[in-house]
């Protein structure tokens, strides 16, 4: 007959309940917005009050107080302006305005690419 052992969260390298319900769900979002690129409607991503989908250059996040520099900067879709850097805040660059959003948020990602149009075409 197996002997049944209760599942210790911590050294399997999990997390409790508490710890799992007291995550903070929201991410600050540090860049700089792209004012050329402006799309028609709500791209499926539905409206939200902050202002209408835009996009911007992300050089970094904030989640559970840690901040965390991306390894290469992404075209992330936001909504709205976004707001001023607070001077108190010390992950944000001069000139860059910073979004708040829940990890649940759906958004875009665009992947630009560089080349000759045979190339980007695949074209031989």
């Amino acid at each position: 007959m197996a002997t049944l052992t209760p599942h210790d969260p911590a050294g399997a390298g999990g997390v409790t309940m508490t710890e799992m319900l007291s995550l903070d769900r929201r991410v600050i979002l540090y860049g700089m917005r792209i004012t050329d690129l402006s799309p028609r409607g709500d791209l499926g991503l539905g409206l939200d009050p902050e202002g209408p989908v835009g996009f911007a250059l992300v050089r970094g996040y904030r989640r559970n107080g840690l901040f965390r520099q991306l390894d290469e900067a992404l075209v992330l879709s936001v909504f709205g302006e976004g707001r001023a850097r607070d001077p108190a805040d010390p992950d944000a660059l001069d000139g860059e305005r910073v979004w708040e959003a829940a990890l649940a948020d759906r958004l875009l990602r665009l992947e630009l690419q560089q080349g000759s149009l045979a190339a980007l075409l695949d074209v031989g």
